[in-house]
Formats: structure tokens, C-alpha cells, sequence
């Protein structure tokens, strides 16, 4: 009988073991995900700063002033409040962009401005003395291109005269603007 017990509990032991392996490995093949949805809450935020972004050879490209700004972390996109850009060109302050809110998308390569939108060509402007300012209600500015376009209602202002269409494109670095549709003037003729 010593035997007998002996036997049952060496088969006990080695069904146990055998159980225990099989629940261990059902465990370590079947993990317990959760698809919880990543929340877009922001992670930090900035009040009244300036932030000057360089491009690949560390010269500015862009600076841009803000009310507020908010950064999120599930899309790596910021929205600001009140933004002003200042956009460089071989060192040189060249174009401005201001709005009511911007919010910045894709690692900076991508800027959406919305509300009350100003273009200035400062490099042209203080060339001829005579300010030039783009109004729009949006704007979407693309940096490393250095293109602005909108497909919204636009104003040139130049002086007394002015152009209105409806979108356009502007190459910064050419100084290029392109109106894209229904392009109505008023150009008032210097006074000699």
C-alpha cells in the first residue's frame, strides 16, 4: 500500500505540473490587451512666450510669438492663441503671418492659421516703402517649402489699391503670388 500511495501522489505532483505549465503558457501567449482609445488632452502648455525654430544648416527659419499655446501629445500637433510668425530668408526677416488662432501640425511642417489672417512682405515693404498686407480668413503656411496658399476669399492691399480673389498661392521665396479665381481689382493711379 505504501507503494500505491507513493504512485498517486508522484502522478498528482507530475498532473499538477503539467497543468500548471499549460495555464503559464496559455497566459504567456494570450496577453490581455486593452484598446483603450489614447485621450487628446494636452500635456503641457506656454503663455505669452517666443520660440524660434532653425532649419538644417541652424539658421532661423521662423519665429513665432503666442498668447497661448497647447501641445498634444496623441497627434504631436500645438494650437495657439493669437500667433505672430516672422519667416527668415538667408538671415533676413522677410515675410509676417498673423491670426486669431494657428494650430501646427506634421513636426512643424505644416501651419494652419484661421481668423483674421495678415501676410506681410516685410522684405518688399521696406524696399519701396510701401506695405503690402494679404487678408484672409485662413491661411495654411507649409515652412519648409516656403509656400503659403488658401483657397478662402483673399485682399491685397497696396497703398489704395487692392486685389480680391478667391484663393491663392504665394511662393515666399520668390515673392510670388499666384490668385487662383475671380480676380477683381482697383488700382488708383499716383498722383503727379
Amino acid at each position: 500500500m505504501g507503494k500505491l500511495h507513493y504512485l498517486t501522489a508522484l502522478l498528482l505532483i507530475i498532473l499538477l505540473a503539467v497543468v500548471s505549465g499549460w495555464v503559464f503558457e496559455s497566459i504567456e501567449e494570450k496577453p490581455v490587451l486593452t484598446k483603450e482609445k489614447i485621450r487628446h488632452d494636452p500635456d503641457y502648455f506656454l503663455k505669452n512666450f517666443t520660440a524660434t525654430t532653425m532649419d538644417v544648416t541652424g539658421k532661423p527659419a521662423y519665429q513665432v510669438k503666442a498668447n497661448y499655446l497647447e501641445h498634444y501629445p496623441d497627434d504631436d500637433s500645438m494650437h495657439l492663441t493669437k500667433p505672430f510668425f516672422l519667416f527668415y530668408k538667408d538671415n533676413q526677416k522677410s515675410w509676417t503671418a498673423q491670426a486669431n488662432a494657428a494650430q501646427i501640425l506634421n513636426n512643424s511642417e505644416i501651419i494652419h492659421l484661421k481668423g483674421e489672417v495678415v501676410l506681410n512682405n516685410v522684405l518688399n515693404s521696406s524696399k519701396n516703402n510701401e506695405v503690402m498686407l494679404l487678408t484672409a480668413e485662413q491661411l495654411t503656411i507649409e515652412p519648409e517649402r516656403n509656400i503659403a496658399h488658401t483657397e478662402s476669399k483673399i485682399k491685397l492691399n497696396k497703398g489704395t489699391s487692392y486685389i480680391q480673389a478667391l484663393g491663392m498661392r504665394v511662393d515666399m521665396d520668390k515673392n510670388k503670388i499666384e490668385f487662383l479665381s475671380n480676380t477683381r481689382s482697383h488700382y488708383v493711379l499716383p498722383a503727379e
